[in-house]
């Protein structure tokens, strides 16, 4: 009987010792054996390094690490540095609040074949304070690409387990300059070099949603992630460019509406930040020749102005 292929799960960790203990539970209780489990923490405060303690003791198969202090901090790096010290033929990124079912392992890892890259599980999204089920997220759509780009699918940094040998093939794992959309960035720039996917149907993850979401964050009008959303989006328009040119008016228009999006939520609340982001969408319909538009934005301001309102011209 042949010897079952080593799992590597890394999980970067920060400050979440409340919650970390029942995700490493659920990687215990897997029913598949052969697999390590490197958690890389980020710098904690609140007592992660005396329960994790606990947890390498009970199982030799779990390792505990910290960021090296002359790397740059984040999520990114913790992934990138976990991957640099792991050995499994198999690599899934797992985040630090979220829960394996007993036999995922064991479904992900037969599904791979010869020439498959990657597989790709649904994920269970509940709700992290009422523990409430929210539905499963869609992965599957054809084309992938352009339903990627836009939202329509999403797998999240836990839902693909990836082929040690595609990864090693990559120039660049996780931005680690990035601090949000991490996962959109990243599972984008493995979409474009064509990996051979298997889906499977089945949710063997349970994804925890929280009240303090990035969507939530964002639409509290946050300006420095707001740009730092968009600076990334942007920097995709010229991977596509290269890559999968079928994709740049895909994303352009998706960024034109997003633009519009938060430009209309800040007039809305008359927030401080509206004429900011109005000019942000006037520079933005100028690159992307939505001459058009640039003339329903200023018919927007000039409305609002003397009416106050006119938000309908942000559509």
């Amino acid at each position: 009987m042949s010897k079952q292929p080593l799992v590597s799960i890394i999980i970067p960790t920060f400050n979440r010792a409340h919650l970390i203990g029942e995700t490493l539970d659920s990687v215990l209780a897997q029913t598949y054996q052969n697999w390590e489990c490197i958690v890389v923490d980020d710098g904690s405060t609140d007592g992660t390094d005396l329960l994790l303690a606990t947890y390498c003791q009970q199982d030799s198969r779990i390792q505990y690490h910290h960021r090296p202090n002359n790397r740059l901090k984040g999520g990114n790096t913790c992934r990138n540095y976990g991957f640099e010290l792991s050995k499994g033929e198999f690599i899934n990124w797992f985040d630090s609040d979220d829960l394996y079912l007993p036999d995922a392992l064991k479904t992900i890892s037969s599904a791979f074949k010869t020439n498959t890259d990657v597989v790709i599980s649904p994920m269970a999204r509940f709700d992290g304070e009422t523990k409430h089920y929210l539905g499963v997220n869609t992965i599957e759509k054809v084309p992938l690409i352009p339903a990627y780009l836009v939202g329509e699918v999403a797998f999240y940094t836990d839902g693909p387990t990836w082929k040690r040998s595609f990864l090693e093939q990559q120039e660049l794992l996780f931005a680690e300059d990035l601090p949000i959309i991490q996962d959109w960035d990243f599972n984008l720039r493995m979409l474009y070099q064509n990996p051979n996917i298997v889906l499977l149907t089945d949710a063997l993850i349970k994804y925890r949603v929280h009240n303090q979401s990035l969507q939530k964050q964002l639409s509290k009008l946050d300006m420095i992630l707001i740009a730092e959303d968009f600076k990334t989006r942007f920097k995709h328009l010229d991977l596509l460019a290269q890559y999968y040119p079928e994709g740049v008016p895909i994303l352009k228009q998706f960024i034109l509406d997003r633009r519009k999006h938060f430009v209309k939520l800040a007039f809305t609340r008359k927030d401080i930040s509206k004429m900011s982001l109005a000019k942000d969408l006037i520079q933005t319909q100028k690159s992307h020749h939505d001459y058009i538009g640039v003339i329903k934005t200023y018919l927007g301001l000039w409305s609002y102005k003397c009416f106050g309102r006119g938000y309908w011209f942000f559509r």
